[in-house]
């Protein structure tokens, strides 16, 4: 298994091929979120040092939905459209993306369009596929957040006896699922792969999946904490490029805002409109990279010698003839 050259491999073809970074942002490859907080003055009738009164909060969330019940819902409603839509989009763009750096790992000509044209056809099964992953994983995550919440109810009740015992049983079973939540990024990593370049099914694929993590078990790990270094020292490079560009800015802001001067709101205009597409430039570059990474080791992982670039799809080498 050429384990370095699955990262120069990846870097050169990333590089070579800047479309890729405009899937990957859109790929899901890479996390990424934002969060809106609405606030409002809330009048609190507890004295300091006492429990919340959450009767009183209730009532006044109550109030607040009594009286927003449409906003409520038209928001509820594009949220949950907005989510679909880029759920869907992120599917697409898996397959193009999967694909093409499968395709360019060939040495063959191929492009943006050709990319999208395979990212819709694989399309469906990488919906199913993620569905999938999220319906294992959920009941886990239903259970670590039912015992936070009794862990956090025992305390606030003064329990030590029943908070003790939750913490404990708590901290078992997350540990227990974060090993599970690795086992399901493999699965994510191989079976969506699967997917795209041997053109299985969803539960076709997640076996596959499976069945390849438990055949080349060493090399898998091997792959995954070459990914893990690779991540680090590349993420520490674009950390410094990005605080050479944002620090400069910082200060300017700093100084703007300290001397009062109208200035301000000219320096954040600006900050925004350059650093805001360098950090989605970068974040699409590392995600691309660590997608093709996976798609060059995915083709790899069954062979002992590294495969010909001119084969798109590897499969295991014939056994020996008998006499």
């Amino acid at each position: 298994m050429p384990y370095w050259e699955l990262v120069t491999r990846s870097f050169a073809i990333t590089w070579r091929h800047r479309y890729l970074w405009l899937l990957a942002l859109f790929a899901g490859e890479s996390g990424g979120g934002a969060s809106v907080n609405y606030g409002s003055p809330v009048q609190s009738n507890t004295s300091p040092g006492s429990l919340p009164n959450f009767a009183s909060y209730a009532q006044q969330a109550a109030h607040w939905l009594s009286h927003n019940f449409g906003v409520v819902v038209v928001g509820s409603v594009l949220f949950v459209v907005l989510g679909i839509a880029f759920f869907v989009l992120a599917a697409v763009c898996e397959g193009a993306l999967v694909r093409a750096s499968a395709e360019h790992d060939a040495e063959r000509p191929f492009g943006l369009g050709r990319a999208w044209q395979s990212g819709v056809a694989t399309m469906g099964p990488i919906i199913r596929f993620r569905l999938l992953l999220i319906a294992l994983g959920l009941p886990v995550f239903i259970v670590v957040l039912g015992l936070v919440a009794g862990l956090v109810l025992a305390i606030l009740s003064h329990d030590t006896g029943l908070a003790v015992a939750l913490g404990l049983l708590a901290l078992l079973i997350f540990l227990a699922a974060i090993v599970y939540a690795i086992y399901l990024s493999f699965l994510d990593r191989l079976g969506t792969r699967a997917v795209v370049l041997e053109l299985l099914r969803a539960r076709a694929s997640l076996g596959r999946g499976h069945r390849l993590l438990v055949k080349r078990l060493g090399r898998v790990l091997l792959v995954w904490l070459l990914s893990i270094v690779t991540t680090i020292v590349v993420g520490i490079g674009a950390a410094i490029v990005l605080a050479i560009l944002v620090l400069p800015v910082v200060f300017a802001g700093v100084a703007a805002y300290t001397a009062g001067s109208p200035l301000l709101g000219l320096v954040i205009a600006v900050a925004v409109l350059i650093l805001l597409p360098v950090v989605l430039v970068v974040e699409g570059f590392l995600a691309a990279q660590m997608s093709t990474y996976w798609t060059v080791a995915f083709r790899r992982l069954e062979l002992d010698q590294p495969p010909p670039y001119g084969y798109l799809y590897q499969a295991t080498p014939p056994a020996a003839p008998t006499a």
